[in-house]
């Protein structure tokens, strides 16, 4: 029931924009959210102790960051940064992309390429 009431509340709000409307507002919500930094809440704590408030941190982290610390955080049960950038980010796609990195490098590359098409 709650379903059906969310539908119809969300359907009301979309018919209330213009077409036009409707594509801007969704790209600023994406761009903010992906560029903006996390609550204090959803911070990610990396094993070493550094706290990480947004995906630029997350690139620069990866950058410095040792094998051992990284292996804790992504191995082949888990993926703790993927997690992160799904949860707090609700990026999906850059959530898989990062999922696939198997080696910090490869991560950071994936971080970095999407930070790079955000800002463009």
């Amino acid at each position: 029931m709650s379903k059906k009431r969310g539908k119809s509340a969300r359907a009301t709000i979309e018919s209330k924009l213009t077409s036009s409307e409707k594509p801007s507002s969704v790209e600023v919500i994406v761009r903010k959210k992906l560029l903006g930094e996390a609550p204090e809440e959803h911070h990610f704590v990396v094993a070493d102790g550094k706290r990480l408030r947004n995906i630029i941190e997350l690139a620069d982290a990866l950058e410095t960051m040792s094998e051992a610390v990284f292996m804790h955080h992504v191995n082949e049960t888990r993926n703790d940064f993927s997690n992160w950038v799904k949860d707090v980010f609700y990026d999906h796609s850059l959530a898989e992309d990062i999922s696939r990195a198997k080696d910090k490098v490869s991560a950071q590359v994936v971080v970095l390429r999407r930070l790079v098409k955000e800002l463009l």
